[in-house]
């Protein structure tokens, strides 16, 4: 991972002399970014296995707001395999790695201070200027990793972007990253480091297809499209994946209730 972040710096900063006028959207310091983060580290690393779906749906339409769980450091490498062009909300402590800060910024990512309430203003405006020119944005409503692999809370805050903008919200589903790589730990759980990584990119969900179009029911429809898709990977428990808080209420809401299931 350290050499595709240092490979990221090194063949990502001729980019930057680039004129803007060509590349506004600072896509190619991305795509840099994709093949060494969502392509090498797949491919040079025997012991993973990466299964993707629905990918196609990045491409569809759009922009979106990208909505994924969060389970590992390593999510952010599923989601770049997605080979897709966005934004990411990530949180401000990697724009102070020492080149990896400096990548992140020239490709329009967007730091996050989550413990900074005043924040939040100039976090939706860079999200939302993006969105203006037709680039989605990716974030972890969650807001940080799941120690357990079951779904946090989604934070409503976080769908601002979507009902300010008015764009539909894209959930992604992502299982198997933690046993490669969980939350305070550098090694893989199990005796075998062979591990299989799951992501599938699901139906987007519109506003129009709220009763209630507001951040809190918008939240609760994509925290229960992804854990729909978490519980046909790993079985109908429910409270495996929804936690002890349980599956958030649908009443008040349009969308279907396995939209995972039915994509």
């Amino acid at each position: 991972m350290l050499n595709c972040a240092f490979a990221s710096f090194i063949f990502g900063m001729p980019t930057m002399l680039v004129p803007r006028a060509l590349d506004p959207e600072r896509r190619l310091p991305h795509r840099v970014g994709v093949f060494w983060w969502g392509v090498m580290v797949w491919a040079l690393n025997p012991f993973w296995r990466l299964e993707v779906e629905g990918a196609e749906r990045l491409d569809a339409g759009g922009p979106y707001l990208i909505c994924s769980n969060h389970q590992s450091m390593m999510d952010v490498l599923v989601l770049m395999a997605l080979r897709s062009d966005y934004k990411w909300v990530s949180g401000v402590r990697f724009f102070k790695i020492p080149m990896l800060a400096m990548y992140m910024r020239m490709t329009g990512y967007i730091a996050a201070d989550l413990r900074n309430p005043f924040s939040a203003k100039g976090i939706l405006e860079e999200c939302s200027t993006w969105i203006g020119k037709g680039v989605s944005v990716g974030l972890f409503p969650e807001g940080t990793r799941s120690d357990s692999g079951e779904l946090g809370s989604f934070k409503a805050g976080a769908f601002r972007v979507a009902l300010e903008n008015d764009v539909p919200v894209l959930p992604v589903a992502i299982d198997g990253t933690r046993q490669i790589m969980p939350k305070g730990k550098w090694t893989w759980l199990g005796e075998s480091p062979f591990k299989t990584v799951r992501v599938r990119v699901l139906p987007p969900i519109a506003l129009s297809e709220l009763a209630q179009p507001n951040a809190s029911e918008l939240s609760h429809a994509v925290r229960n499209a992804i854990g729909d898709q978490l519980m046909e990977w790993r079985g109908p428990d429910e409270r495996a994946v929804f936690g002890s808080r349980g599956r958030p209420s649908d009443k008040g809401l349009r969308v279907r209730s396995n939209t995972a299931a039915t994509g």
